[in-house]
């Protein structure tokens, strides 16, 4: 005898079977949304950062980045002159005349070479005088004279003769490859007894003095400034 079937519903459209009927948890569907966020957010910050670092990429800096990348550290207990690196792979974010960069370049060369009084001549670094007379290096003049040379720019012997012989340049208008002058010990408001080579609006190369090296400094934190000049111009 046939029986019908009279309990239970029939098999219909409505009852889910398989996948394409399964529906996600509404918690699975909010982790899975804030994990989409995250990465999003991730790349988007990627973006941003790469943004930032390349517009702080130097253009067109002097010195150029193979004369002051692979350097070193040159500690000092200077008051006026924080411990500096020749900056590696970094060069200042500005921009000078073709004798500038190449001043700066050579003497860049000479970063670590000890201070010797009355030391360096148009070739490098030589013996000084008197406390000077057992150490080969530069004076302060010589350290700019010596570049400025290999610029083919002939500038005169001590700090006080490149101040009167150059052409002056007022505060903030100076640029890489000029030089900045210094009343210094001896020296007087028109008469400099140091002298460096600006590298930046901050910094400077120079041969300090008897027991330092040629470093970099920070030359806008001296209270002696006498002022700037240009050679070549």
């Amino acid at each position: 005898m046939a029986t019908s079937r009279i309990n239970g519903p029939p098999p219909s459209a409505d009852r889910p079977t398989g996948r394409m009927g399964h529906h996600q948890p509404p918690q699975r569907a909010c982790l899975m949304a804030v994990i989409a966020t995250t990465v999003t957010g991730v790349f988007v910050l990627v973006a941003i950062i790469v943004g930032v670092v390349a517009t702080m990429l130097p253009h067109n800096s002097v010195p150029t980045p193979d004369v002051l990348c692979a350097t070193v550290v040159l500690r000092t207990a200077e008051p006026d002159a924080t411990a500096l690196t020749r900056p590696a792979c970094a060069p200042p974010r500005s921009t000078g005349t073709g004798h500038g960069a190449t001043a700066l370049a050579a003497a860049a060369r000479w970063l670590g070479t000890p201070y010797s009084w009355g030391g360096g001549g148009l070739d490098g670094p030589s013996r000084g005088i008197d406390q000077g007379a057992n150490t080969v290096g530069f004076d302060c003049p010589a350290l700019t004279r010596h570049p400025w040379h290999q610029a083919g720019v002939a500038l005169p012997r001590t700090a006080a003769e490149q101040w009167h012989a150059l052409r002056h340049i007022g505060p903030g208008y100076q640029a890489p490859g000029d030089l900045v002058f210094f009343q210094g010990s001896g020296g007087g408001p028109n008469h400099p007894g140091h002298v460096g080579l600006v590298l930046d609006t901050n910094r400077m190369i120079e041969a300090p003095r008897t027991g330092l090296r040629v470093r970099i400094s920070r030359y806008t934190v001296r209270q002696d400034i006498i002022g700037y000049a240009r050679p070549g111009s």
